[in-house]
């Protein structure tokens, strides 16, 4: 068995602090937060870099250093759409049902997380697909894919097609009634000006992302030199980077639509950006750059999935105080992030003592 590979923990451990900030800033800020330089920077260029970079990292530890049978990781994949449903009781239908005796008008805006009016709230409260859901789904996927498709040109051919494919999806089945669940979390509702999305990561086009991340995987399974996978990350990253700057450009189409639903265009240049994300961590490694302090992040990598549980239960029960959306005061938001940051550790590493909590985690993430 291979060793876990530094760099790739370093990098997550990144995400996982810039992950904190996002959500405090998208769940607390008013619109005028959200829209100022700062905020624009946090809810906007972090989480358009940072989210497809998630992706493309659990498509690395898809098959990287051993991967398992298809049984096992559909039996998984299933799992972790069942925690990402549980996640939603915990941070979104407890807050709301206690907000809602406790302190109503915590919940005015709440309508940008109900955006489907024929169905109940708290049904929409509990079926928001996000983080997990999308992991679940994207590891049986991922899971019968490699079952049929061996050869790498079937995934870039596969990642091509669910990248064009998408924009023609967004928003079938809507008119289905108690049926549309059923693709909900593949591509979600329409990309309409003013529409909310039902769906924070749809397979559609999303699962690009972690196929990438499967073929990086895959380089390293076949024993390739570290610097051979970054020479060809750096390679993918000019060719996609140079093909979705030229659609961006010539397009009529927004590209960029409304980043949960992202065109082709904008699809590659996201990934181009993160291949040299990914790569300039791989050569600090190389060449032992900043690896001391660097390393101080592998705990957060590590138990990624945890404090991914355990700062969104603690930001959706602050909802029920401070209100969803409504901190118009951009200091007021910003001192709040330290504020997770450090209870999300402190309860991150107390849960991590429960044996019993462990077992129930263990059981739903392996």
């Amino acid at each position: 068995m291979q060793e876990r590979m530094p760099y790739f923990d370093h990098v997550r451990g990144i995400l996982v602090a810039l992950m904190i900030m996002n959500h405090t800033v998208v769940v607390y800020g008013t619109d005028l937060v959200l829209e100022n330089p700062l905020g624009g920077f946090l809810t906007k260029i972090i989480i358009w870099v940072g989210a497809p970079l998630f992706m493309i990292l659990m498509g690395i530890f898809f098959v990287y250093p051993n991967a398992r049978p298809a049984s096992v990781r559909i039996v998984r994949g299933f799992k972790l759409f069942l925690l990402g449903l549980v996640l939603n009781c915990l941070r979104l239908v407890l807050p709301y049902l206690i907000a809602k005796f406790v302190n109503p008008h915590a919940l005015s805006n709440f309508h940008y997380l109900t955006p489907n009016s024929d169905f109940p709230v708290l049904w929409q409260l509990f079926y928001l697909m996000d983080i997990l859901t999308f992991a679940g789904l994207a590891f049986i996927i991922l899971a019968l894919f490699d079952l049929f498709f061996k050869k790498d040109w079937h995934l870039v051919v596969l990642g091509l097609l669910v990248a064009w494919a998408a924009p023609a999806l967004w928003g079938t089945g809507r008119d289905w009634g108690v049926f549309y669940p059923l693709v909900q979390p593949f591509w979600g509702n329409a990309l309409i000006q003013g529409l909310e999305s039902d769906t924070s990561f749809p397979v559609f086009p999303w699962l690009v992302y972690p196929i990438v991340g499967v073929l990086i995987g895959r380089a390293f399974i076949r024993g390739k030199a570290l610097g051979a996978v970054v020479k060809k990350m750096l390679f993918a990253a000019l060719l996609l980077g140079a093909s979705g700057g030229l659609i961006v450009f010539l397009s009529k189409t927004n590209q960029f639509g409304d980043f949960y639903r992202m065109y082709p265009g904008a699809t590659f240049l996201c990934i181009a950006i993160d291949l040299l994300w990914i790569g300039m961590f791989m050569l600090f490694a190389k060449f032992g750059v900043f690896q001391k302090t660097l390393n101080y992040l592998t705990f957060w990598s590590k138990n990624i999935t945890l404090i991914y549980l355990v700062q969104w239960v603690l930001i959706g029960f602050g909802i029920v105080i401070l209100g969803y959306r409504q901190l118009d005061n951009s200091w007021i938001v910003l001192a709040l992030i330290p504020v997770f940051c450090t209870l999300s550790y402190f309860a991150t590493k107390k849960l991590l003592r429960s044996p019993r909590f462990m077992r129930v985690l263990t059981w739903f993430t392996r």
